[in-house]
């Protein structure tokens, strides 16, 4: 089971192990029945039971996310600082968000990726499970490229800021294999002002299957600490826009 030790980033509630495990045994359940021809009383079995348990999850309290951010004190301290380069070192795992959809270790939909510090780029690896299949024996190209948007939100801490995604551009060079490790590795090629210009690539036992671009937007993090001010979103997206029509006219 798991080590509450090995979960100690931005939820470090005592239920968290215990979620985690909830989650891997329900990943095992999906794409357990993705991949096998499981038997109908099986299958009837399944349905009934999840759903009374689906009744009783719903009756829970509901949590918010941004609560429990706000409330955690690594990430409390980085607001105070301003900057996110103290959370993560060099070579530690990048879990600031177990609930991900993407990386999330208590996220019974999470794809499974594991991202990690390596110097100044981040490196993300997962091996694909048969419910991410797209193309037959091959993994979905969606989620390769949520795996690359993920990895490179996996560099924000190690640049020390926090941004959202203005412009994905994904090169699908080759098939993506499933059942097989692959890695996803993220790094700075430019930072102008608030925009940041990040290159990624995703490759696997056969060389590269994927090479990216992005352009990300910064966020000032000590923001988030005022709930009832948003970010400008507006503001954001002219910026995006301005940056990306200045590129296209310069080609």
């Amino acid at each position: 089971m798991t080590d509450a030790n090995d979960t100690s980033m931005i939820d470090d509630h005592s239920d968290l192990p215990a979620r985690i495990d909830a989650a891997t045994v329900v990943q095992q359940l999906a794409h357990g029945l993705v991949s096998r021809r499981v038997d109908v009383s099986m299958l009837h079995r399944i349905a009934a039971e999840v759903e009374a348990m689906v009744t009783e999850i719903e009756a829970s309290p509901a949590r918010s996310r941004l609560d429990e951010m706000m409330a955690n004190p690594r990430f409390a301290a980085a607001l105070k600082s301003g900057t996110m380069s103290d959370v993560v070192e060099d070579g530690a795992f990048v879990d600031l968000f177990h609930d991900s959809p993407v990386s999330g270790s208590a996220n019974p939909l999470s794809i499974g990726l594991r991202i990690r510090r390596e110097n100044h780029e981040s490196v993300g690896t997962v091996t694909l499970a048969p419910g991410w299949e797209g193309a037959p024996g091959r993994g979905h190209g969606g989620v390769v490229a949520a795996c690359v948007d993920e990895t490179i939100g996996g560099l924000l801490p190690i640049l020390g800021t926090m941004a959202f995604t203005g412009e994905l551009t994904l090169r699908y060079r080759a098939p993506c294999p499933l059942g097989v490790p692959l890695e996803f590795r993220a790094w700075l090629v430019e930072r102008d002002g608030r925009r940041l210009r990040i290159a990624a690539s995703g490759t696997g036992p056969d060389g590269v299957f994927v090479e990216s671009t992005a352009l990300f937007i910064t966020v000032d993090i000590t923001r988030l600490a005022e709930m009832n001010a948003p970010l400008d979103q507006e503001a954001d997206h002219e910026t995006i826009s301005h940056d990306i029509d200045t590129r296209e006219t310069r080609h």
